[in-house]
């Protein structure tokens, strides 16, 4: 058994280290205590406002509540009859539920509890793969540190809890001879995230590479009955991704997406690393921490594993093509650093006491309370402060006395008034599920939204009513002199233009 785990790649574990020293098999507890902690005070932090996915995902809840799974638009006007897939229903709906259970903190909690379970589990896989408890803490916090640059409450959040849980399962697999009967439970977890949020492609792509991976190399030991059942499992995996109420028709969302370049022109997370983001140096010192955890162990004698090389070699290169795709490097990279320093020979890491470990732990969970309790203490108010709720308000008003206007609004109040003001529902121009729209009004829009360029102004055909916030600062400064529109309410926070009337020709 053991020759045959040798040669299908089970890497035999053997722990190091002096007397004294830091082994593998030192308590956990303290120190996943101090990681789950460490990422809910953050990430608790970074919930107390809402952002623009974050209004769509409760908007988009409330309506699959209200009315079940949406196939066609009738939500925005400039994708009016528009096909909507909605890959992320469940997810929506879960948020919705917890609005309606506890308000904003009982979202904000979700997706916190969410995420910080998420790192939890990238820290258990750290320690399964050998790696000391202090270290399995500090590579998961540098993971989470690329995370928590753009963290906000979205969809994405689940993403980190199951692809955790795939990386888990995969890597507990990986030291086992045939497939194990408990992988399958992958395919289970990928059909879940499959209608949670978009990165179950990664997860898919994740899993069956690895079936692909065992399958090749139980060929090549003439284990014919272990390369078929990698390659069912592996065949199961592509076929979760697909496990949703559209079936397959879920694929034309996910074309949307990468066909259209605008995303990428406009949208930082689809762009690739901005140098002049604090949150690319960041990135960059994990990869850099990563390249040479993995180098020196390495000069040590140790093989890093090479599945797990290739998967974060492959997320890198995404990475380096989207930003968004950042946290998914920090995961598998950290967690290969982790595995790399687990399989030296030799000195292990200098002692920590028990004491030590502990305090650190209690520290971490005394400022995870705290931020958690004043996550729920945060008036809704609060939550909304992106919003110019006053002049939503206000331009909800216009709208409801009259039926047949369109309303035009910014990055910071076209889907917040979705949500706060349902009268807007399907007389409102844009959101944010930027994949149903053609490239073309897209592309106006974002030329209104920053203003720029000469027809900026081009967009504003077929609307009556302009909300914008001031922290649009070139498109309200523009408007307030914009030609055949009037300023029909303003404050410090925001604007609402109505057209006076309908200009010969437009720009």
């Amino acid at each position: 058994m053991a020759t045959q785990a040798r040669r299908q790649g089970a890497p035999a574990r053997e722990p190091a280290g002096r007397p004294g020293g830091e082994r593998a098999s030192a308590s956990p507890w303290p120190w996943l205590v101090a990681t789950v902690s460490l990422v809910a005070a953050v990430a608790a932090r970074s919930s107390l406002v809402l952002t623009v996915d974050t209004y769509y995902d409760l908007y988009a809840g409330r309506y699959i509540v209200g009315h079940g799974l949406p196939r066609a638009n009738t939500i925005t006007v400039a994708a009016h009859g528009a096909p909507w897939i909605d890959q992320q229903w469940l997810a929506h709906v879960l948020f919705y539920a917890s609005w309606a259970a506890g308000g904003y903190p009982a979202v904000a909690a979700l997706a916190v509890t969410t995420t910080a379970v998420g790192f939890g589990v990238l820290a258990v896989a750290m320690r399964r793969d050998g790696a000391a408890p202090s270290r399995a803490f500090a590579w998961t916090a540098a993971a989470f540190m690329v995370a928590a640059g753009s963290y906000q409450i979205q969809a994405q959040d689940f993403g980190y809890l199951l692809f955790a849980v795939t990386l888990l399962l995969v890597r507990a697999d990986s030291k086992q001879p045939r497939l194990a009967g408990r992988t399958w439970l992958a395919v289970g977890v990928l059909a879940a995230w499959a209608n949670l949020h978009g990165s179950v492609l990664l997860g898919a792509a994740l899993a069956a590479c690895y079936a692909g991976y065992r399958a090749v190399r139980a060929a090549a030991a003439r284990d014919r009955r272990g390369s078929a059942a990698y390659l069912g499992f592996g065949a199961a995996a592509i076929a979760a991704a697909a496990c949703t109420p559209y079936g397959t028709g879920v694929i034309g969302y996910y074309r949307r997406f990468a066909g259209n370049p605008e995303l990428s022109a406009y949208i930082a997370r689809w762009a690739p690393p901005d140098p002049h983001d604090p949150a690319t140096w960041i990135f960059a010192a994990v990869v850099l921490a990563v390249a040479v955890a993995v180098a020196l162990a390495w000069k040590r004698g140790a093989r890093p594993d090479p599945f797990l090389t290739m998967i974060t070699a492959a997320v890198l290169a995404l990475a380096l093509r989207a930003a968004g795709d950042e946290c998914w490097f920090a995961m598998a990279g950290c967690l290969l650093a982790a595995d790399a320093q687990a399989r030296v020979r030799g000195p292990a890491p200098a002692a920590i006491s028990r004491a030590f470990s502990g305090a650190v732990a209690g520290l971490l969970a005394a400022l995870a309370a705290v931020s958690l309790v004043a996550l729920t203490l945060t008036p809704a108010s609060a939550f909304e402060s992106l919003a110019p709720r006053r002049a939503i308000g206000q331009a909800a008003a216009i709208a409801r006395r009259n039926p047949a206007l369109h309303l035009l609004g910014d990055a910071y109040t076209s889907t917040a008034m979705l949500w706060l003001r349902p009268v807007t529902i399907g007389r409102d121009g844009f959101d944010a599920r930027l994949e149903l729209y053609p490239a073309a009004p897209l592309g106006a829009w974002f030329d209104f939204v920053l203003a720029r360029g000469p027809r900026w102004r081009r967009v504003i055909r077929g609307y009556d009513v302009i909300v914008v916030s001031r922290q649009s600062v070139p498109l309200a400064r523009e408007l307030a002199r914009l030609p055949g529109w009037r300023i029909a309410d303003e404050d410090g926070d925001g604007l609402v233009l109505v057209r006076l009337s309908r200009p010969r020709a437009q720009r």
